[in-house]
């Protein structure tokens, strides 16, 4: 079996599977893949590692929390000026390439870690690298791509995050132009990218079709869901549904005890929504809940009758061609989707295409929309979208195994 190295900057935690679903179906065309990633100690997807051969180095090695605080803070000092974290990961994927034949790498990222790491290992080994981003700085409105804030000083964060953003451009730039391919996640995405490496191919995220099956489920309230994280609300804004739940409840149409908002979200975003919901008054509606495994989230989604996908408008200060995880395991299940507020781009047009739900743009859209649901829920005690199947199955995991896996071979013909 031919083996193939993959870098990445987490394998497979709770919001990067892509890796992780790519070694499902690896071996199934003759590839055995070779892991070695950051150490993310929250990890949603446990069993996409199983019987998967990964190296994870913990940057922050501690049982004390006040020691890894300490160690991130020097350990983001040293990569910003030494690129430390490059060079740690890029010796232990050193060891696996004396170990193993290794026909390619394949390194992927949601910013730049460990682009370089993957370029210094090709030209010492004479392997060529497929570079895959899974986001870039430049779709983020302001400073988002940053998960972490250093200081509680704006002022210094801003500065932090100008310098960062410069070194990480310039390095992953640079990495993009040595690669032997590229692949990334929307079209926007490619359009983007492509003034950097001309074979740059598009790869959708998408849904594990033997997890993710629809299924009819009778619930006894009218459940709308969302899962994932919220960075801001420049990026992602629920204000158009409590608007529209607001506005139904004043006329007595919808009520607490039948209709739910609920929200499976990490403390961050929890709080980031709570005064927003106080402000629009529609704290009896909603609930939160902590994440959950991705085996638990099917039967979620199916007992949902709205999901809902959180973006906002594309502008520079807004979102711009993100098409996350969540998007496509809601297409999966066949439930009536709600994208807020209309992102005028990659989504609505991929709405458009599977006829899978409504981009709303006002609360009257968002209004009409959950109403119609509702009353469908309470002929039935359920939801169904009436989608394009045919076309949510060229969103499916296997479907991009197949894509990643053509890309491999058609670069590997001209080594």
């Amino acid at each position: 079996m031919k083996k193939i190295l993959i870098l990445c900057d987490s394998f497979p935690p709770a919001f990067a599977p892509r890796m992780g679903y790519l070694c499902k179906y690896l071996p199934a065309y003759g590839w055995e893949p070779v892991v070695v990633t950051e150490d993310i100690q929250q990890n949603m997807f446990p069993e996409l590692a199983e019987n998967v051969d990964v190296t994870r180095i913990d940057y922050f090695a501690s049982s004390n929390r006040i020691v890894r605080k300490l160690k991130f803070a020097l350990v983001f000092l040293a990569d910003l000026l030494f690129d430390y974290k490059e060079n740690i990961i890029g010796r232990e994927a050193q060891k696996k390439i004396d170990l193993h034949p290794i026909k390619l790498i394949l390194v992927s990222s949601y910013r730049t870690f460990p682009l370089k790491a993957a370029r210094k290992l090709s030209r010492r080994n004479q392997i060529p690298y497929i570079v895959d981003l899974r986001d870039i700085i430049e779709q983020y409105g302001n400073n988002e791509f940053i998960s972490k804030k250093m200081t509680e000083i704006r002022l210094i964060n801003d500065l932090i995050a100008s310098v960062l953003k410069r070194k990480l451009l310039r390095q992953r730039n640079k990495s993009l132009r040595q690669a032997a391919g590229v692949t990334t996640v929307s079209p926007w995405h490619v359009e983007i990218l492509q003034k950097y490496n001309k074979n740059i191919s598009l790869i959708y995220n998408g849904f594990d079709s033997e997890l993710f099956i629809p299924e009819n489920i009778p619930v006894e309230q009218f459940r709308i869901t969302y899962t994932g994280r919220i960075h801001s609300f420049m990026m992602q804004d629920p204000s158009l549904l409590f608007e529209a739940v607001s506005e139904t409840s004043r006329k007595g149409i919808i009520q607490p005890t039948t209709c739910r908002i609920q929200f499976y979200v990490n403390e961050s975003s929890k709080k980031l929504l709570e005064p927003l919901v106080r402000q629009y008054g529609v704290t009896d509606f909603v609930d939160y809940f902590p994440f959950v495994f991705n085996t638990d989230i099917p039967e979620i989604l199916n007992k949902s009758s709205i999901l809902l996908l959180l973006t906002n408008k594309t502008s520079l200060t807004g979102p711009k061609g993100v098409m996350t995880t969540k998007f496509f395991e809601y297409l999966a299940v066949e439930k009536p989707i709600l994208c807020i507020r209309n992102d005028k781009g990659c989504l609505e047009a991929a709405l458009q295409e599977t006829q899978a739900g409504v981009a709303a743009n006002t609360a009257e859209e968002v209004a009409d929309f959950l109403l119609d649901k509702y009353r469908e829920w309470g002929q039935t005690g359920y939801t169904r979208q009436l989608s394009d199947k045919k076309a949510i199955m060229n969103y499916s995991r296997k479907k991009q195994a197949e894509q990643f896996i053509s890309i491999i071979e058609s670069i590997l013909s001209f080594y």
